[in-house]
């Protein structure tokens, strides 16, 4: 072997141990983002609650149906971004940890596949906010969340 050999030959085992390196690092981040997403969840509730809900309990009108289809949304949709993230996220990390050009294609596929269900599912979450929030039939409630006192 001449040392130009070499040299390939431990620039390739190196990147072999950075790429093991690496998938070791992404699982434990994404295991870090999966224990402390329920946190980021609870951030939002500050302000308003969609839990409540100021929609007549018989349907007479379109009004009524209107506000009981953001009412049924506005507790779905959340779930559905979700999922879509964690399938965007499933791609990225199918893609990064794949050495095959087939796996490397299903993993783009699947980050292009949540891309695209995460804007049908914010475009449809948006469309009920604006028709609801037009003819008034919003069903968001002010809610007082409780506090701790600072001082003893």
């Amino acid at each position: 072997m001449n040392f130009r050999q070499i040299i390939i030959s431990f620039y390739g085992r190196l990147l072999l141990i950075i790429r093991k390196i690496m998938k070791k690092k992404l699982i434990s981040l994404l295991g870090f983002a999966l224990v402390f997403s329920p946190v980021l969840a609870l951030a939002q509730g500050l302000g308003t609650s969609g839990s409540s809900s100021t929609c007549n309990s018989s349907v007479q009108n379109i009004g009524d149906v209107l506000c009981r289809i953001g009412s049924i949304l506005n507790s779905v949709i959340p779930i559905l971004i979700v999922l879509g993230v964690v399938y965007f996220v499933w791609g990225v990390v199918s893609y990064v940890m794949a050495s095959e050009e087939e796996a490397k294609k299903k993993g783009r596929d699947r980050m292009i596949y949540g891309i695209i269900g995460l804007v049908v599912i914010v475009g449809m979450w948006g469309l009920v906010s604006i028709v609801t929030n037009t003819f008034g039939l919003s069903n968001v409630t002010n809610v007082t969340l409780p506090t701790v006192p600072l001082s003893l």
